[in-house]
């Protein structure tokens, strides 16, 4: 059986698991399932999601991969149908932050159990570090990448071993594991949404309404956190 063929997205979230048992909680089709064990990287893997299509799928492409043995596709609403222990490493990807947040806070009996997580948060990326930070949890590897024009976050999260600092504006909104390493695409991002940022704000300066000003007063105060960004870059 050939590799399965993954997204620049999806191999990424691949290269931030380090254990052997692993759930994929929204795994769609299961592609990230299967090449993780395909790569020897897991060898069990629970592969699930809430919806009863991408199951079918799932459980069709892990079969034609013949990995029955190895990966479980389950029907579940986030960890609900994970057993206590039964994966040391979870990946929650391809969802926004706050209903990610909520998976997590849904699922925290595993969390108090130590397991480590790789997330991909589509959106609103600075709830999902403030909860992690929050519980205790410490963001240990972060990658951005872009994948057909989109920008991508992903982070992967342990318990921490130690107090961890408070985070700033900036490393909540950005990542401070991507400003230390001065990542490049970050870099990149920031600057687009800068230049993009001025041009909203010259189109609303035109209505001249109240509700125009609040949203540029909004966007002047995400300037100066953009600019103290690109200035640690």
């Amino acid at each position: 059986m050939t590799d399965i063929k993954l997204s620049k997205r999806m191999n990424a979230i691949v290269d931030m698991v380090d254990e052997e048992t692993v759930a994929d909680i929204g795994c769609d089709h299961a592609f990230v399932s299967i090449a993780l064990v395909q790569r020897d990287i897991a060898s069990h893997v629970v592969a699930m999601d809430v919806r009863s299509g991408p199951v079918k799928i799932a459980i069709a492409n892990v079969h034609e991969h013949k990995m029955d043995s190895c990966i479980d596709v389950r029907i579940s609403d986030g960890f609900e149908s994970l057993g206590e222990h039964e994966a040391e490493c979870a990946i929650i990807a391809g969802m926004g932050g706050s209903l990610m947040v909520g998976i997590l806070e849904r699922g925290k009996a595993h969390l108090k159990n130590k397991i480590s997580l790789v997330l991909q948060p589509q959106s609103d990326i600075y709830l999902v570090r403030e909860y992690l930070h929050n519980v205790g949890y410490e963001i240990v590897r972060e990658n951005m990448l872009v994948d057909e024009d989109k920008y991508y976050t992903i982070m992967r999260a342990v318990p921490a071993l130690a107090t961890v600092s408070p985070y700033t504006k900036e490393e909540l909104e950005y990542g401070r594991i991507l400003l230390a390493e001065k990542n490049p695409v970050l870099m990149e991002y920031l600057s687009y949404k800068y230049d993009k940022n001025e041009h909203i704000m010259m189109e609303l300066k035109k209505k001249n309404t109240e509700k125009a000003l609040d949203r540029i007063n909004e966007l002047i105060l995400e300037q100066q956190t953009i600019r103290s960004c690109l200035g640690q870059l």
